[in-house]
């Protein structure tokens, strides 16, 4: 019982620890959201630049300060791009160690040596993190800039709205990368906790289970000082001579039977004890899941975006085309019965009719 509650114990601590980095990230994600809303101001006042330049009569002013109205809103939205870029990558590493959490911390001692690494490995592994993260930043800083010189013509403001616009793009492209991240930290870290439930839930239920153990011990130790008592005391001799040796033998025997039977109690409950022990080692063991190392397998557990956004989407087709066919349907079945009803009165009336010409020919007969 005091193993499983530890295992509980450690599994919400892991489980508290992935809900912290997750903070992190959605903290650091926060930024991007601005990132796009600057980078989309920045494009539709680039826009409007030439209109202001002519609308302030600046056209005769020094081309330097034309050219630097020009080029601040394209600055600036490269910039915003920048930054959402680096939100992303800080937001990937705090996903990162959020889905991983506790892996090498429950993985049984067979599977650790997979994700072990020496010193020299580590070394090359943080550097090729770092290079990855300086072309990262080049990934959103140049490609607008020289993307909007070879396609803008030779107007520079038409350079700058170019340059602008694809700048606001990448920054929302880059939230979007983010929020995906978040999701599937958001959606491994619900696992975690749902695991560190599962496994809380069995070790207070084998703490349950043990509650009864302290009583059937004390009553297998009054069994057992009665038993003595009954053997010491005199009166052993009275119930012989009244009753006889069945008597004696019932006296006798009564507190051990008692006793052995609160110890077959005792036994049962010790026994779902050690499974509900052994329940919560297994439910503390899906915390060592690799999530972030199956991403693209058939079983990653953990959510995928891009394929739940898709199952999504068939969802949406399917229900809106069974509505639209119950739209057609519906009123023909309607047309349908309304045909139907209005042949039935039509065959009613008619019979009608022809009864009474019936009774009126045959009343002129008779008379």
């Amino acid at each position: 019982v005091a193993d499983g509650k530890e295992i509980a114990a450690n599994t919400i601590q892991c489980a508290a620890e992935a809900e912290a980095l997750l903070a992190s990230a959605e903290r650091v994600k926060a930024i991007t959201p601005l990132c796009v809303g600057v980078g989309a101001t920045c494009a539709s006042f680039a826009l409007l630049t030439p209109t202001i330049v002519e609308a302030l009569h600046l056209s005769g002013a020094s081309v330097q300060l034309r050219t630097e109205l020009y080029l601040l809103c394209p600055l600036v939205s490269v910039l915003a791009a920048a930054v959402a870029n680096l939100a992303l990558e800080e937001t990937r590493e705090f996903a990162g160690r959020a889905i991983n959490v506790g892996v090498r911390r429950f993985a049984k001692s067979g599977n650790v040596g997979r994700t072990w690494l020496s010193t020299s490995e580590q070394i090359v592994r943080g550097s090729k993190l770092k290079t990855d993260r300086w072309w990262s930043f080049a990934w959103s800083v140049l490609p607008a800039p020289i993307i909007g010189s070879i396609v803008g013509g030779p107007n520079l403001s038409t350079k700058c709205i170019v340059v602008a616009a694809l700048a606001a793009a990448q920054s929302a492209y880059f939230l979007a990368l983010c929020e995906g991240v978040v999701a599937r930290a958001t959606d491994a870290v619900a696992l975690k906790a749902r695991s560190a439930a599962v496994c809380d839930t069995y070790a207070n239920q084998g703490a349950r289970n043990s509650a009864i153990l302290p009583f059937t011990s004390a009553l297998s130790a009054f069994c057992a000082a009665a038993t003595a008592a009954t053997v010491e005391l005199p009166f052993i001799d009275t119930v012989s001579t009244l009753y006889g040796t069945f008597g004696e033998v019932v006296v006798v025997s009564t507190f051990p039977i008692l006793s052995s039977a609160f110890a077959a109690a005792a036994a049962v409950s010790k026994a779902r004890c050690e499974v509900d022990a052994e329940a919560a080692c297994q439910a503390a063991s899906t915390l060592a899941l690799e999530y972030d190392s199956m991403n693209g397998s058939g079983d990653d557990p953990v959510l995928r975006p891009f394929l739940a956004v898709r199952k999504l989407f068939t969802l949406a087709m399917t229900g809106g085309w069974r509505s639209v066919r119950k739209g057609f349907i519906n009123p023909l079945n309607t047309l349908n019965s309304l045909w139907q009803l209005g042949r039935r009165a039509f065959w009613k009336l008619r019979r009608r009719r022809d009864d009474g010409e019936q009774w009126i020919s045959g009343g002129e007969k008779t008379e």
